[in-house]
């Protein structure tokens, strides 16, 4: 299981959102995993250029994977207790 933290532009506006996926693990990650990453919370992507950013929503916002992370089902009981992320 992988949590996932986006650092999204929207913007002047900067800030960071999170999502989880019960498949995958850090190890078997890689980059060329960020645009599925993406479009699975964020619906269709564009890449800018031959950054590891992606245009998405009505192609004013830039997002970005920032970190995947393991993560265990306690640790994933604790971010939804909190609101972090939605189980």
């Amino acid at each position: 299981m992988i949590f996932v933290t986006y650092k999204v532009q929207d913007g002047e506006h900067e800030y960071f959102e999170y999502s989880w996926f019960s498949t995958g693990t850090k190890q078997k990650y890689g980059a060329w995993m960020d645009k599925v990453l993406i479009e699975e919370v964020y619906g269709e992507a564009e890449q800018e250029g031959k950054t590891n950013k992606y245009f998405v929503r009505d192609w004013d916002t830039l997002i970005q994977v920032y970190s995947v992370q393991d993560i265990t089902e306690k640790e994933l009981d604790v971010l939804n207790k909190f609101g972090v992320v939605n189980k």
